[in-house]
């Protein structure tokens, strides 16, 4: 009852459209962070491993061996997340229409333009961000081809535009349609 009425007597909760919008904004940038720094792992690791088991011995210590113990899994965990990424990803984006839902009885009718202008800010720089990945994914170099074997988390990335407008009109209609929009039981 007391969080009732402490909602009640709000006048919009700005900070909630701020948070939503923020948190996608960051999903985005670490989701392009993620692809490129675990492709650029994996394509170290690609060329380091056969390297490193193919030593022998050095000194009294057989490198190969060691190799097979300590690189090996590393390369295996790293090499799983070309699809470990994107679901995790998936889920990420999920959880931005879940948070819609906590954010539904704060949202006033005054915010809807800001979540409107933040949204744009958010589309333009998805396809800004998108364009620029893109670009990388469809090259022919090294890079290109580990980028193409994150296909779930490229698709999520090269299509964020899409997906955050989707996400974004879900979550103002979720928002703003809550029990106290504009003062209006």
């Amino acid at each position: 009852m007391v969080l009732r009425s402490l909602v009640k007597n709000k006048k919009g909760n700005v900070f909630a459209t701020i948070y939503l919008v923020g948190i996608m904004m960051v999903l985005l940038i670490v989701g392009v962070l993620v692809v490129i720094g675990s492709s650029i792992l994996n394509w170290t690791l690609d060329e380091a491993v056969p390297e490193l088991t193919s030593i022998g011995m050095v000194g009294d210590a057989n490198v190969s061996v060691i190799a097979g113990y300590g690189i090996n899994p590393v390369n295996g965990f790293i090499q799983s997340w070309t699809w470990m990424t994107g679901v995790v990803y998936f889920f990420a984006l999920f959880a931005c229409i879940a948070l819609a839902f906590v954010y539904r009885s704060t949202g006033e009718g005054w915010t809807i333009a800001l979540f409107f202008g933040l949204m744009v800010v958010l589309i333009l720089a998805s396809i800004f961000m998108s364009n620029i990945y893109e670009e990388i994914y469809d090259g022919n170099d090294d890079l290109a081809l580990r980028l193409q074997e994150h296909a779930m988390l490229s698709f999520f990335i090269i299509h964020s535009p899409l997906i955050f407008s989707l996400i974004g009109f879900i979550s103002g209609i979720i928002i703003y349609t809550g029990d106290n929009v504009g003062g209006i039981r």
